[in-house]
C-alpha cells in the first residue's frame, strides 16, 4: 500500500463519521424540539404563557398615581379591557405562529438529516467491512 493513500483514507473516514454524527444530531435535536412543542401545546399549556407578555393599558387612576411616567396614556375602562383582550389574542396568535415555524424547521431538519445520516453511515459501515 502506498504511503499517500493512508492519510487520505483517514481523512475520508473522519469526514464520513463527522457528517454522520452531525446528521444524527440534526435528527435528535429536531425530534426533541418537536416533543417539547407537543408537550407545551397539549400537556403543559401554561409553560410558555409569559414569553409573549404585553403590559396592560393604564386606567385613569393608575396613570394619575404615576406622575413620573408621562408615556402611560390614561384610557377608559372599556377601552382598556378591549386593548387587553386584543393583546391576549395577539399573544396567542404569536405563540401559535412561533410553534408552526418551529415545527416546520424541525421537520425540515429531520427530512434532510435522516437521508444524510443513512447515506453516510452506509458508506462508513461498508468501508469498515472492507478493512
Amino acid at each position: 500500500m502506498d504511503q499517500t493513500a493512508q492519510p487520505k483514507k483517514v481523512i475520508k473516514s473522519i469526514y464520513f463519521y463527522l457528517v454522520s454524527f452531525v446528521a444524527l444530531m440534526m435528527v435528535v435535536w429536531s425530534t426533541a424540539d418537536m416533543i417539547n412543542i407537543a408537550l407545551k401545546t397539549l400537556v403543559f399549556k401554561a409553560a410558555d404563557k409569559d414569553m409573549y407578555y404585553n403590559p396592560p393599558c393604564a386606567l385613569p387612576a393608575e396613570a394619575a398615581a404615576r406622575p413620573d411616567v408621562k408615556s402611560i396614556p390614561a384610557v377608559s375602562v372599556a377601552d382598556c379591557e378591549k386593548q387587553n383582550e386584543a393583546n391576549l389574542k395577539q399573544q396567542e396568535e404569536s405563540r401559535f405562529a412561533q410553534r408552526q415555524r418551529d415545527v416546520v424547521r424541525d421537520i425540515s431538519l429531520i427530512v434532510v438529516g435522516i437521508p444524510l445520516f443513512l447515506i453516510h453511515w452506509r458508506i462508513v459501515r461498508s468501508k469498515d467491512e472492507n478493512l
